[in-house]
């Protein structure tokens, strides 16, 4: 019973985070983005310009990449609770646990920690080139934070309350390494093919310089993904494992 109760109570907690970053995306999309392209069209037109090529939209940035990725877990989260809460304990439930768990592991922390770190330490350095203050005016400072600074605590109060089952180490590291490679060929597909530099740095490097940015950030990933394999090792040990979830809570 414990347990049972134990599951409803995160089950809650993951449709109200389900539900928070809906919204967010709502506000991102249908207040944040069309008021800012209509005024940015508008600058182009009042100075006689083209307003410059749109093609991909917000998916050119990893902080929309980031926004599907949280949304995605914690919809699994939900659809996944409501499976244990039910009392099934087939194979396909497990199935779906293992799904969660990997997905955590391997997308949901480190692409979530990649985005927070970055962007705090490039607006350390400069927030202009990050986060100009002109974006100030259509972003209200609680939506700049959902996007850039809750995604990690929310990870992290989430491995400390629920145990995941971590995957194999290959199996995880390939993972982060494919959503990695994949977001940067999209956007060296948008840099070379449609001359769209989503981080303009990225056109200056070639040979040595360029190779050395893959080999870093390929390593980078592979550094997060640890962290996040022993932020769980750490938080449950002492706890026996469990074919599908234990909380702290029960």
């Amino acid at each position: 019973m414990a347990s049972q109760l134990a599951i409803a109570f995160c089950t809650m907690a993951h449709v109200v985070l389900l539900g928070c970053y809906f919204y967010t995306g709502f506000i991102y999309k249908f207040e944040v983005v069309e008021k800012l392209h209509g005024h940015r069209v508008r600058a182009f037109q009042r100075a006689g310009l083209r307003p410059p090529n749109s093609f991909g939209g917000d998916l050119k940035f990893l902080t929309i990449w980031n926004l599907i990725f949280q949304t995605f877990y914690f919809f699994w989260c939900c659809v996944t609770d409501l499976v244990l809460t039910s009392g099934s304990r087939s194979p396909i439930a497990k199935k779906f646990v293992a799904f969660r768990d990997w997905f955590l592991a391997a997308v949901a922390f480190p692409i979530g920690t990649l985005v927070v770190s970055m962007f705090w330490a490039i607006w350390a350095v400069d927030r202009e080139l990050v986060f100009p203050k002109e974006l100030d005016e259509f972003f209200p400072p609680w939506l700049n934070h959902v996007l850039h600074t809750t995604v990690l605590p929310i990870l992290l109060i989430e491995m400390f309350l629920v145990q995941h089952k971590l995957p194999s180490r290959k199996a995880g590291v390939m993972g982060t390494l494919f959503v990695g490679l994949s977001y940067l060929l999209w956007v060296l597909y948008l840099g070379y093919a449609m001359d769209i530099w989503v981080y303009p740095v990225l056109k200056v490097l070639s040979g040595f310089y360029f190779g050395l940015f893959l080999t870093v950030s390929a390593f980078f990933l592979l550094g997060l993904y640890i962290v996040g394999e022993k932020i769980s090792e750490f938080c449950w040990r002492g706890y026996p494992d469990s074919d599908y979830e234990f909380t702290k809570i029960d």
